[in-house]
């Protein structure tokens, strides 16, 4: 460990702060490992998740400072509208998320580092994360980069990654990807997902998992295509759904059930503690996180690693370069390759004990502990060189 300690250090940080979710979870593990060097300031916002979090008081992680400014506007960011009002309304949001990116900005005044925790879309994508790189400032700019949304198939917004001190990204795909929009080597740290390790209590194995809101893009229509195709070769597989998501959700993903005659197989558990989770996972024969699109990291395959739960997941992003032996790759959108999959884990004991401990023993290899340290190193690395310039 570095040990060292530099109180002076101020980080204002940018991100999802919704208990529970996977972006708040790993910005939280961040947070609470840093603290004992730096000063960690979370700054946050409503965005379209919200809704899965209406009637609950407690949304948020722990306090933060709200940017409140422009106000949540759910008929806006749901955003179903088509043809040349879908035009004015994409325009609107993306203006509106330009001043929110001016509010976080503001909201860091105090803060010697900003850290922009940049996921897909919405109110933590590539909108507000413009306006922060093009305010000219002295303070340090560090963007981790979990995932990329439409704007970047422009050269306009691609080229203001530059602008950025430091981009840290969670896998060799996704820094390949950020050398494609000229962003130099030299400002790019690879940084993995983190790890946080329970203790393994030896309950009885004895449910297949999803873990996730059952979304395309996470891989569950490929997941129902995959038990229609056991199903009709005799083999009915339950399937537990745990996670956040909302009843538009649940229902759309039903329908598709119903429509491929799999929805008897699903079993709908809800939303998950942070401890009930582990427990879950721990309850998992394995789980499938058969991704569609591709992902930077996965808080899924991580957390299941740590769980020493086996795991069938997709050849996308980086999530090959987390698994390595600890899991059965599948490629994407592929239901056979994962109905072949599930059968193998189920009638091979000795293949789900491997795999068990080649995950755990994987994510023993980036704790937080070991996150931390890493991105402390990259602070300093900023801090030094505001000293270098202010001396100058």
């Amino acid at each position: 460990m570095l040990g060292r300690v530099e109180r002076d250090m101020k980080v204002g940080m940018i991100t999802c702060w919704y208990k529970n979710l996977s972006m708040a979870n790993y910005s939280n593990n961040l947070r609470v490992a840093l603290a004992k060097r730096i000063d960690v300031e979370i700054v946050s916002s409503h965005c379209l998740c919200w809704q899965r979090f209406v009637g609950r008081d407690d949304i948020f992680e722990g306090s933060c400072r709200l940017a409140s400014f422009p106000p949540y506007l759910p008929a806006l960011e749901a955003d179903r509208a088509t043809g040349v009002f879908h035009l004015f309304v994409s325009l609107t949001m993306l203006f509106l998320q330009f001043l929110r990116g001016i509010t976080y900005f503001a909201k860091c005044k105090n803060c010697d580092i900003i850290h922009y925790q940049q996921t897909g879309a919405y109110s933590f994508g590539m909108s507000s994360l413009f306006a922060i790189l093009s305010i000219p400032t002295s303070k340090k700019r560090v963007v981790t980069v979990h995932g990329i949304d439409r704007l970047n198939r422009f050269r306009f917004f691609r080229r203001s990654y530059r602008n950025a001190d430091r981009i840290i990204v969670h896998s060799s795909s996704m820094k390949k990807k950020m050398l494609s929009f000229g962003v130099p080597a030299s400002k790019i740290r690879l940084v993995p997902h983190g790890a946080q390790l329970p203790p393994l209590t030896g309950l009885p194995r004895r449910e297949i998992t999803f873990f996730g809101a059952p979304a395309k893009r996470k891989g569950f229509l490929t997941v129902l295509q995959a038990l229609k195709l056991l199903k009709a070769m005799g083999q009915e597989v339950r399937l537990h759904v745990y996670g956040i998501y909302s009843d538009a959700e649940k229902n759309e993903a039903i329908d598709a059930a119903v429509n491929m005659g799999v929805a008897d197989l699903l079993v709908w558990e809800g939303r998950l503690s942070e401890i009930d989770f582990d427990k879950k996972m721990q309850e998992s024969i394995f789980t499938l996180a058969v991704y569609s699109a591709p992902v930077s990291g996965s808080s899924i395959v991580t957390r299941a690693m740590a769980n020493a739960t086996p795991i069938i997941a997709s050849t996308v992003g980086g999530v090959p370069e987390y698994l390595e032996g600890g899991g059965l790759l599948v490629a994407p959108n592929d239901a056979e390759a994962v109905a072949l999959a599930i059968t193998k884990l189920l009638n091979d004991a000795r293949l789900r004990k491997r795999l068990s401990e080649e995950g755990r023993r994987r994510a023993e290899t980036f704790t937080w502990g070991r996150i931390a340290e890493m991105t402390f190193q990259i602070y300093h690395e900023c801090i030094q060189e505001m000293r270098t310039n202010t001396q100058r």
